[in-house]
């Protein structure tokens, strides 16, 4: 177990504050244990669950995606403006592919901007960002279209008393973490993460590597753009974090507070799971006891902070 701990003691922290912070929200909110509360904590962290994951490759590849905001708004708007409520599988399966491939784009721009031009993956996605939201407001201002009504089973049908929407989230940290550490792409991901120079010298095509980083968040945000309008039934332009939760920055804290690096090579999907988990907690939280919104930035921005100064004094110690 001593051995366990130590090698794994980021982790440990960070599931240790999940389980402090969910005994505080018991004790301070009356209403935080009843199950309708507990179903809704699991569906709001879907959505930010998924971005998290795909963010987390990008940051253990040496990167940062400021662009997951934009390209969910993007998916939402133009799947549900497509659809426009047709039941016909003929019709929404067809876009809910082009969508897909529109956000892979995306990706694809992010990755060759970074890994060919050479700008910095700050810079980079934070244009594309802005480029693809640009996009979206041009094809329409408010929330559009109607989703196909089978397409609604995604984030409200349930496989007896769990949702489905959650349990695809299960299959998808699997799915991640099986990837990052158990086969050759996954290493090569620390690798460039750690050192790109290096991982170039050492002959891993390290162009390749980013370009999957980006496309698989992409991809991610592309699924949370896809269960937000199966729960709320329209797509909405300014859902990816205009008016909405900030998925660009809470994927980036979640990643961040679950022991990832933000320079890259260090941390991994389990510890990304117990931050946007937290992320949601907090969020419940707050709302329950009716903490006020500036608050609510300073507290989440405190948590933030000590947990990466925890995990530095930790990493400077071994």
């Amino acid at each position: 177990m001593g051995k366990f701990l130590r090698a794994h003691v980021e982790v440990v922290t960070i599931y240790a504050l999940l389980v402090v912070i969910a005994a505080v929200g018991a004790v301070g909110a009356p209403h935080f244990l009843k199950p309708e509360n507990l179903l809704n904590i699991l569906l709001q962290s879907v959505a930010l669950g998924l971005v998290a994951i795909g963010q987390t490759f990008v940051i253990l590849g040496g990167g940062i995606d400021l662009s997951v905001g934009a390209t969910i708004s993007m998916v939402a708007v133009y799947s549900s403006g497509l659809m426009a409520g047709s039941p016909a599988l003929g019709v929404a399966l067809p876009v809910l592919l082009l969508t897909v491939c529109m956000a892979l784009v995306v990706g694809l721009l992010n990755s060759q901007l970074v890994s060919r031009l050479h700008i910095t993956p700050f810079i980079a996605t934070m244009a594309s960002g802005s480029l693809v939201q640009g996009v979206v407001l041009m094809y329409t201002k408010r929330p559009k279209g109607r989703i196909s009504p089978w397409w609604g089973y995604f984030a409200n049908g349930t496989f007896g008393p769990v949702p489905v929407a959650v349990l695809f989230l299960i299959l998808a940290i699997v799915a991640a973490h099986f990837l990052l550490t158990r086969t050759v792409m996954g290493r090569y991901i620390f690798a460039t993460g750690g050192s790109e120079r290096s991982a170039r010298l050492s002959g891993i095509r390290t162009e390749r590597v980013i370009l999957f980083t980006y496309l698989f968040s992409s991809f991610m945000a592309a699924l949370s753009a896809l269960f937000l309008i199966s729960r709320m039934g329209v797509g909405d332009p300014q859902v990816g974090g205009l008016n909405y939760d900030l998925y660009d920055l809470n994927s980036i804290a979640a990643v961040l507070v679950g022991g990832t690096a933000l320079t890259g090579g260090v941390g991994g999907v389990i510890g990304t799971v117990a931050g946007f988990i937290i992320v949601s907690l907090l969020n419940n939280i707050f709302n329950l006891v009716g903490v006020n919104t500036f608050y609510q930035w300073i507290i989440r921005g405190l948590i933030i902070l000590g947990a990466v100064a925890v995990y530095r004094m930790q990493r400077k110690r071994a």
